[in-house]
Protein backbone atom coordinates (compact mmCIF):
# COMPACT_ATOMS: atom_id res chain seq x y z
CA UNK A 1 0.00 0.00 0.00
CA UNK A 2 1.35 3.12 -1.06
CA UNK A 3 0.95 5.61 1.70
CA UNK A 4 2.81 8.60 3.64
CA UNK A 5 4.28 11.73 2.50
CA UNK A 6 7.34 12.47 1.45
CA UNK A 7 9.55 15.49 0.29
CA UNK A 8 11.91 15.65 -2.35
CA UNK A 9 13.08 17.97 -4.98
CA UNK A 10 12.54 18.56 -8.78
CA UNK A 11 15.63 19.80 -10.70
CA UNK A 12 15.65 21.66 -13.62
CA UNK A 13 15.61 19.08 -16.34
CA UNK A 14 11.85 17.62 -14.44
CA UNK A 15 13.76 14.56 -12.48
CA UNK A 16 12.92 13.59 -9.32
CA UNK A 17 14.12 10.91 -7.30
CA UNK A 18 11.12 8.38 -5.77
CA UNK A 19 11.21 7.79 -2.39
CA UNK A 20 12.42 4.93 -1.72
CA UNK A 21 9.30 3.61 0.57
CA UNK A 22 7.91 3.51 -2.96
CA UNK A 23 10.12 2.02 -5.52
CA UNK A 24 9.42 -1.87 -4.60
CA UNK A 25 5.83 -1.38 -5.15
CA UNK A 26 6.46 0.79 -8.23
CA UNK A 27 8.67 -1.25 -9.88
CA UNK A 28 10.45 -0.42 -12.87
CA UNK A 29 8.35 1.47 -15.09
CA UNK A 30 5.33 3.97 -13.79
CA UNK A 31 2.43 5.87 -15.47
CA UNK A 32 2.12 9.36 -14.50
CA UNK A 33 -1.00 11.83 -15.64
CA UNK A 34 -2.91 14.77 -14.45
CA UNK A 35 -3.94 14.76 -11.23
CA UNK A 36 -7.89 15.46 -10.55
CA UNK A 37 -6.64 18.26 -8.09
CA UNK A 38 -3.73 20.21 -9.20
CA UNK A 39 -1.09 16.97 -8.73
CA UNK A 40 0.66 14.72 -10.81
CA UNK A 41 -0.79 10.89 -10.44
CA UNK A 42 1.71 8.18 -10.42
CA UNK A 43 0.52 4.57 -11.10
CA UNK A 44 2.63 1.22 -10.81
CA UNK A 45 2.07 -0.08 -14.00
CA UNK A 46 -0.58 -3.04 -12.38
CA UNK A 47 -2.96 -0.22 -10.57
CA UNK A 48 -2.99 1.78 -14.10
CA UNK A 49 -4.21 -1.19 -15.76
CA UNK A 50 -7.35 -0.94 -13.30
CA UNK A 51 -7.88 2.68 -13.90
CA UNK A 52 -8.05 1.67 -17.46
CA UNK A 53 -10.72 -0.68 -17.37
CA UNK A 54 -13.00 1.85 -15.22
CA UNK A 55 -12.03 4.66 -17.79
CA UNK A 56 -13.44 2.10 -20.78
CA UNK A 57 -16.64 1.25 -18.75
CA UNK A 58 -17.57 4.81 -18.76
CA UNK A 59 -20.18 5.47 -20.93
CA UNK A 60 -18.48 7.49 -24.30
CA UNK A 61 -21.75 9.25 -25.24
CA UNK A 62 -21.89 11.34 -21.90
CA UNK A 63 -19.19 14.42 -22.68
CA UNK A 64 -18.61 14.36 -19.10
CA UNK A 65 -17.03 10.92 -19.33
CA UNK A 66 -15.53 11.51 -22.78
CA UNK A 67 -13.66 14.94 -21.00
CA UNK A 68 -11.93 12.85 -18.11
CA UNK A 69 -11.21 9.88 -20.54
CA UNK A 70 -9.45 12.44 -23.13
CA UNK A 71 -7.62 14.10 -20.32
CA UNK A 72 -6.38 11.44 -18.41
CA UNK A 73 -5.11 9.59 -21.17
CA UNK A 74 -4.07 12.43 -23.42
CA UNK A 75 -1.82 13.22 -20.41
CA UNK A 76 -0.84 10.00 -19.31
CA UNK A 77 2.93 8.95 -20.20
CA UNK A 78 4.95 5.82 -19.43
CA UNK A 79 8.18 6.93 -17.06
CA UNK A 80 10.82 4.72 -16.61
CA UNK A 81 12.45 4.60 -13.35
CA UNK A 82 16.28 5.02 -13.83
CA UNK A 83 18.89 3.07 -11.76
CA UNK A 84 19.11 6.10 -8.81
CA UNK A 85 15.30 5.97 -8.68
CA UNK A 86 14.49 9.07 -10.71
CA UNK A 87 11.57 9.80 -13.00
CA UNK A 88 11.63 12.76 -15.55
CA UNK A 89 7.91 14.94 -15.35
CA UNK A 90 6.85 15.79 -18.27
CA UNK A 91 6.07 19.56 -18.96
CA UNK A 92 2.75 19.33 -19.86
CA UNK A 93 2.15 17.73 -16.03
CA UNK A 94 4.83 20.08 -14.18
CA UNK A 95 2.72 22.58 -15.57
CA UNK A 96 -0.60 21.42 -14.02
CA UNK A 97 0.25 20.74 -10.94
CA UNK A 98 2.71 23.57 -11.09
CA UNK A 99 5.28 22.10 -10.15
CA UNK A 100 8.74 24.07 -8.91
CA UNK A 101 11.52 22.95 -7.06
CA UNK A 102 10.00 22.19 -3.83
CA UNK A 103 7.57 18.82 -4.00
CA UNK A 104 5.75 16.32 -1.70
CA UNK A 105 4.48 12.40 -2.89
CA UNK A 106 2.12 11.11 -0.90
CA UNK A 107 0.51 8.24 -0.87
CA UNK A 108 -2.81 7.97 -1.62
CA UNK A 109 -3.45 3.48 -1.59
CA UNK A 110 -2.93 2.63 -5.13
CA UNK A 111 -0.52 5.54 -6.47
CA UNK A 112 1.43 8.39 -5.35
CA UNK A 113 0.41 11.67 -5.96
CA UNK A 114 2.82 14.46 -6.58
CA UNK A 115 2.55 17.76 -5.14
CA UNK A 116 4.26 21.06 -5.23
CA UNK A 117 4.89 21.84 -1.42
CA UNK A 118 3.13 25.37 -1.08
CA UNK A 119 0.12 23.87 -3.02
CA UNK A 120 -0.02 20.72 -0.81
CA UNK A 121 0.06 22.69 2.21
CA UNK A 122 -2.89 25.02 1.48
CA UNK A 123 -4.80 21.88 0.00
CA UNK A 124 -4.03 19.95 3.04
CA UNK A 125 -4.82 22.53 5.85
CA UNK A 126 -8.12 23.32 4.19
CA UNK A 127 -8.97 19.78 4.25
CA UNK A 128 -8.02 19.37 8.07
CA UNK A 129 -10.30 22.54 8.62
CA UNK A 130 -13.16 21.07 7.14
CA UNK A 131 -12.37 17.23 8.19
CA UNK A 132 -14.89 17.23 10.99
CA UNK A 133 -17.88 17.76 8.14
CA UNK A 134 -15.88 15.31 5.39
CA UNK A 135 -16.23 12.56 7.66
CA UNK A 136 -20.40 13.88 8.79
CA UNK A 137 -20.93 13.42 4.96
CA UNK A 138 -18.95 9.79 4.32
CA UNK A 139 -20.92 7.11 4.91
CA UNK A 140 -19.35 4.05 6.52
CA UNK A 141 -16.59 6.24 7.81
Amino acid sequence: MLVGTYEHKVDSKGRTVLPAKFRQELGQCVVATIGIDQCVSIYPMSNWSRVLEKLQELPFSKSKSRGLMRVMLASAHELPIDSAGRILIPQLLRDHASLQSDALFVGVSDHIELWDKELWNTYSLQIMEELPAIAEEIEGF
